[in-house]
């Protein structure tokens, strides 16, 4: 019964990671439809603006018990983990940074999480969890470099997707650190949309304009990004922080690329390079080790299970 119990568990597992793998890769897809349609501001404005409208009805019962702190917690999430990670590439792309360019930079933030997670209680990585990083890190790397152009533009504009990766590592820390008050993904989840609207709404009417326009094929990828990149893909990844280490997290992170780049070539025909499919191989090789829990941490969990006297 115990070995049926932890394979259900093991399965259960895996498909919550997957889940948030194939939603954190549908945000690029989602953004292939509004390219030609409008500004990644502007879509990016609505995306949230309908996300909040959805997401008001299921938030409501919690909104009423919140406390402030809880809102500035949430809020400050929002900031950094959504308007932080998607406004500076989005910008570095409008100044001219390739996709794939900006795309591989920000891939870059399963492995800063890993290596910031040594400043979080019982989230450093060691012994064979590092050979797993190293693989996972060369696959997402064989994966990438097929896309990757470089393209004439100031260097200072190659920082912005690095500062998406900061942002959005710092929020994973904070959150894995300072998990704040027990309440339903979804109310968190509109407190921290609504944080960023007035962010591209700004942004957005910088660019000119901040009324969507009147075509299906905007409209279309706004909806896409409202239901599988906003509320799958940040719906997941709060739930698999809340469930799984740093590290077992990041390596699911690494399989983004090459997951985006297979459904691209399966969706557009886009061009598959063999280098990816190796790319995948590596980082499958390296994910059971990154995912690897240490002799001390369980140790420390069955201590920590053990009846506690009265304090």
């Amino acid at each position: 019964m115990n070995v049926m119990h932890t394979r259900l568990s093991l399965l259960a597992n895996g498909l919550l990671l997957l889940a948030m793998v194939i939603s954190w890769s549908s945000g690029f897809i989602g953004y292939r439809y509004v390219a030609d349609q409008g500004s990644v501001y502007l879509a990016t404005l609505w995306r949230f603006i309908l996300a909040a409208v959805v997401l008001l009805p299921f938030a409501w019962p919690g909104l009423r018990a919140l406390r402030g702190r809880d809102l500035v917690h949430h809020g400050l999430l929002g900031l950094f983990a959504i308007g932080g990670y998607i406004g500076p590439i989005a910008a570095s792309i409008q100044l001219g940074v390739a996709p794939g360019t900006a795309s591989l930079i920000a891939n870059l933030l399963p492995l800063t999480i890993v290596v910031l997670g040594g400043s979080v209680p019982g989230q450093r990585t060691r012994g064979w969890q590092w050979l797993g990083l190293a693989l996972c890190l060369s696959g997402m790397l064989v994966a990438s470099a097929a896309s990757v152009e470089w393209d004439a533009t100031d260097l200072w504009v190659y920082s912005l997707p690095l500062l998406a990766v900061l942002s959005l590592a710092a929020a994973t820390l904070y959150q894995k650190a300072l998990p704040g008050a027990s309440m339903s993904a979804l109310t968190a989840l509109f407190i921290q949309v609504c944080a960023v609207i007035p962010v591209f709404a700004v942004l957005a009417r910088l660019e000119g304009e901040i009324r969507p326009p009147m075509r299906t094929g905007f409209a279309v990828g706004v909806v896409w990004l409202v239901a599988f990149a906003t509320l799958g893909g940040y719906g997941f990844y709060w739930l698999c922080l809340q469930r799984f280490s740093i590290q077992r997290i990041s390596g699911a992170l690494f399989l983004t690329p090459p997951v985006t780049m297979i459904w691209a070539w399966l969706q557009f025909g886009d061009p598959l390079a063999s280098s990816a499919m190796v790319g995948v191989a590596l980082t499958l090789v390296g994910l059971p080790l990154l995912g690897m829990s240490h002799v001390g941490d369980h140790k420390n969990h069955r201590a920590s299970c053990q009846p506690q006297g009265d304090q």
